[in-house]
């Protein structure tokens, strides 16, 4: 995604709604351009006054191109709220939705999970009923398919032998596609020099809720610092039989960027990117561009159209010292 800076005047970091921001300032990472505005789901004020203690599974989404998943607790959440609020109230342009649905404790998953950016390109869908084609998962591969006209954004997982304290872990997958696509291709110009929808490219990336920040950026939003791409670790996907490997170092500032497209190099996130390397609640990887990180991908197929669908495989290992 282009830093900040650049996307903010078109577009910017939501919580739940648009989510790519991920890149280093003056490296394009991934957002969408748009306005950006907030707004929060009604039985938000009462739900948090009422229940301290629940848990929410939030979708936080802005017309900056960002939009991603998480799950917090209240006073998270209350965060979460008024950071959006000061987006939609700023004169940016840009807004933010806030959608929290409360959680019974149950029904939260460990597996591996595909979202798509729904049909109003607004915000993520998951992937998670067998009628929608989930992704499937033997040992440490996963496979899903790429659906004709719809944008994948993530493939995560909150398993906790892959999440927690990841400062000493480098990650690594094994990534190929198989099938009769002819190409692959982002959305929004989030390609090469933010002026393409091509290349589409794949990367690493990771939630922590509990690394709120600085407020760097325009408009300011502690939640910037919740969110990360790998700026080195990526593969471009470029045809429909192809394969490679991306690596990256956890712990490696130099190798990170923030959703408002701050390295986590730089003073202003450092803090916050160690807090967040330490405390990881979701990991996987990201859909975008070579610009903009997570405007999603899509496969594009020959004139008679699929099935048979193409196929993304991801091998995901981690290692620690």
């Amino acid at each position: 995604m282009q830093t900040l800076r650049r996307t903010v005047a078109i577009l910017t970091f939501p919580a739940i709604a648009w989510l790519g921001a991920a890149c280093e300032r003056d490296t394009p990472t991934e957002a969408r351009p748009g306005g950006m505005a907030l707004s929060v789901s009604g039985d938000l004020t009462d739900a948090l006054s009422t229940d301290l203690g629940q848990s929410y599974q939030v979708i936080l989404s802005c017309t900056d191109g960002h939009s991603v998943i998480l799950w917090v607790d209240s006073a998270t959440l209350s965060s979460l709220a008024a950071d959006v609020e000061a987006i939609n109230a700023s004169d940016t342009g840009v807004r933010c939705t806030l959608d929290s649905t409360a959680l019974d404790p149950s029904s939260q998953t460990t597996a591996w999970t595909v979202y798509d950016y729904n049909p109003s390109n607004n915000a993520l869908a998951p992937r998670n009923a067998p009628n929608k084609m989930p992704a499937t998962t033997t040992g440490t591969t996963t496979t899903f398919d790429f659906l004709p006209g719809k944008f994948t954004a993530l493939l995560t997982t909150a398993d906790r032998s892959l999440t927690g304290d990841l400062s000493m872990t480098t990650l690594t997958d094994v990534i190929s596609v198989s099938g009769p696509a002819t190409t692959f291709m982002t959305q929004h110009n989030g390609g090469a020099n933010c002026s393409s929808n091509i290349p589409a490219a794949v990367r690493f990336y990771f939630v922590s809720p509990s690394a709120s920040g600085s407020t760097v950026g325009t408009p300011p939003a502690g939640f910037y610092t919740q969110f990360w791409w790998s700026n080195r670790a990526s593969l471009e996907l470029l045809n429909g039989t192809q394969s490679g490997t991306i690596i990256a170092n956890v712990g490696d500032p130099s190798e990170w960027s923030d959703w408002n497209g701050q390295p986590a190099s730089s003073p202003g996130v450092m803090a916050a990117f160690q807090k967040a390397i330490h405390n990881v609640q979701t990991v996987g990887l990201s859909f975008g561009g070579i610009c903009f990180f997570e405007t999603g991908v899509t496969a594009e197929y020959p004139s008679d159209k699929p099935p048979p669908y193409e196929v993304f495989s991801s091998t995901f290992s981690e290692e620690t010292p």
